[in-house]
């Protein structure tokens, strides 16, 4: 029996050594703090391209009240859904600027902000009725819940903006307390990844106004995500945007004219609507980032099968 106990005593001792090798070669998980990947200039905003692909901000005026989850897009197999009150064109600016002033700084954190800041931003007067329709978007942006489903991986949900401060009376409170302190949910971090965004022009999107405005807004977001335009049929444009316009030929005439819109504001070359196919054609120049993709794209070679 002596002769198994040293056996199984060396057994130990053999493998402790090895558990300790093992462990040695592991590095200790560090906290990873998620920052936007790309630095961006005052003149542009970092789109997600799941949410530009989508209609989590359709492209309508009046919102509707979601009281189930409502399916607004499936992207590259992620599936986004909204429960809540809808969110437009509007509040996706909102959120743009939101993201904007968070450059630099760990998702989760709160973001001390004035308020005329924030509107100066967004291109909007200062006075008491562009505060409210502030503060009322953002509360959209904290109330909403967005549910996303990705390929092997948990369901998650929550909502895009974790919680919100703002000064209660707007209309006696002295300008420099007139601030609000907001926080991003850091979950949704993955929207942001490196490769996942589009640095979109504000400058040329602040030109979208008017009757149209919020189909254009959508289209542009949608179109700049790209890097190589594709044709796609009105109906799958209108249902990708999450337009409520149920006749087809009201919708064909909404998207010239949006389409319109974007050519003026100097977003997009040329469109053409094919009768014949329903086809809508963009011609639109790549940005530089775009243009060197696609050269890579078109360079790469295909893998040697195993």
């Amino acid at each position: 029996m002596s002769h198994i106990n040293k056996s199984l005593e060396g057994l130990h001792r053999a493998m402790t050594a090895r558990e300790q090798r093992e462990a040695a070669t592991v590095k200790p998980l560090e906290a990873k703090v998620f920052q936007f990947p790309l630095p961006f200039g005052e003149d542009t905003r970092a789109v997600s391209n799941k949410i530009a692909r989508c209609a989590l901000f359709s492209a309508v005026k009046k919102r509707q009240f979601f009281r189930d989850y409502v399916t607004v897009g499936e992207v590259n197999g992620a599936k986004v859904e909204i429960q809540g009150e809808q969110l437009n064109q509007d509040d996706h600016d909102t959120l743009l600027q939101l993201v904007k002033m968070a450059t630099h700084k760990p998702y989760g954190v709160d973001i001390i902000q004035s308020v005329n800041a924030v509107l100066e931003g967004l291109g909007r007067g200062t006075h008491q009725e562009q505060r409210r329709q502030l503060f009322d978007q953002i509360s959209r942006l904290v109330r909403g819940t967005v549910r996303l489903t990705l390929p092997n991986v948990p369901r998650y949900e929550g909502h895009l903006v974790n919680d919100c401060s703002t000064p209660q009376d707007q209309a006696t409170e002295p300008q420099h307390r007139r601030h609000l302190a907001y926080s991003l949910n850091p979950k949704f971090g993955r929207f942001y990844g490196e490769n996942e965004i589009t640095l979109t022009d504000w400058k040329q999107r602040l030109k979208i106004k008017g009757r149209g405005s919020e189909l254009a807004k959508w289209l542009q977001l949608h179109i700049e995500s790209h890097a190589q335009q594709f044709a796609h049929k009105v109906e799958t444009i209108r249902e990708r945007c999450g337009s409520e316009t149920k006749e087809l030929y009201r919708f064909r005439q909404q998207l010239r004219h949006a389409l319109e819109l974007l050519k003026e504001a100097g977003i997009i070359n040329d469109w053409q609507i094919d009768p014949e196919t329903d086809l809508v054609t963009i011609d639109r120049t790549p940005s530089p980032s775009q243009q060197k993709h696609l050269v890579r794209k078109a360079v790469r070679k295909p893998k040697k099968p195993r």
